[in-house]
């Protein structure tokens, strides 16, 4: 397993990632993505040089999206990526009815789409995606905790999920009616951002995949890669404290959440795609997790 102790995280090599990958996307000049890292560096060095939790990523984007062209880089990817799941979901939907444990296989594929993470310094194609979802049956949690998570859901009257990432909304989808089939009277809330932020998702997203179809999709109101309660909208909040219990994907919202949201039956399903989050949750490296926190 991880080491007990985390190590220090050390944030540089996945935000220069970013700055390069937004300035190839972008056509920027040379020019540009130097001002881009300048910034870059002027946001590590004001939080301490080397790590920039995710609630605090909005403010490094927010800087250099008018360097960019547009508010929204990712859109045509995030689109493809969200229409590649979607080519796969009735295969995928039938292999979780036909499993002998749906909800299980419900989980571990809805944490598969985690892969489809562009904050990220884990480089990954298309492929890699297709690959890891043929994998699914055969992979095991490092951290399994689902057990106790579908008696919470069977007992629940209201659950907030959570969202990530596009391409992943879509396995969410399968996940959320998987909690359907289980407990017909849950009420589903899923979160989404505010706005553009890297390829998360946000009500576009939803709306594309079909989200609308199975839960109440509500926005956060913030356009930052994490879920931040404290600058939330009120809705969004009441929906997150009022539910009976929380499904959180991904690593941005496992980092913000795990410090303290002032509830403690936070479920997270994520991949284990760094060395400070495998570190915490005692995992390796790529590999399942469904903890609760």
């Amino acid at each position: 397993m991880g080491e007990t102790t985390p190590k220090k995280p050390d944030c540089r090599e996945c935000y220069e990632k970013q700055m390069r990958e937004l300035a190839v996307l972008c056509g920027l000049d040379d020019a540009t993505l130097d001002r881009m890292l300048a910034i870059k560096d002027e946001v590590l060095a004001g939080m301490g040089g080397e790590r920039i939790r995710p609630d605090r990523m909005g403010e490094l984007l927010g800087r250099v999206t008018p360097l960019l062209g547009t508010d929204d880089p990712y859109r045509d990817i995030k689109r493809e990526y969200n229409q590649l799941m979607l080519d796969r979901e009735q295969e995928c939907a039938a292999r979780i009815e036909a499993a002998d444990e749906p909800f299980q296989l419900a989980l571990r594929y809805a944490v598969a789409g985690n892969l489809v993470d562009f904050g990220g310094k884990n480089a990954f194609t298309r492929d890699d995606v297709t690959a890891l979802i043929d994998r699914v049956p055969e992979i095991s949690f490092a951290v399994d905790d689902s057990a106790v998570l579908l008696d919470a859901v069977r007992s629940a009257r209201a659950i907030m999920y959570l969202g990530d990432n596009c391409g992943e909304i879509v396995l969410d989808k399968l996940m959320i009616k998987e909690i359907a089939r289980e407990n017909p009277d849950a009420q589903v809330t899923y979160g989404v951002r505010g706005g553009p932020a890297i390829n998360d998702v946000t009500l576009e997203d939803a709306a594309q995949v079909g989200m609308t179809d199975v839960a109440r999709v509500l926005s956060s109101g913030v356009a930052t890669p994490t879920t931040v309660l404290s600058a939330s909208t009120e809705e969004f909040r009441r929906a997150f404290y009022d539910a009976d219990l929380v499904i959180s994907k991904g690593m941005g919202n496992f980092e913000v959440l795990v410090d303290g949201c002032g509830r403690e039956d936070v479920y997270f399903l994520l991949m284990t795609k760094c060395g400070h989050v495998a570190s915490l949750v005692d995992a390796p490296l790529m590999s399942f997790v469904c903890k609760r926190g």
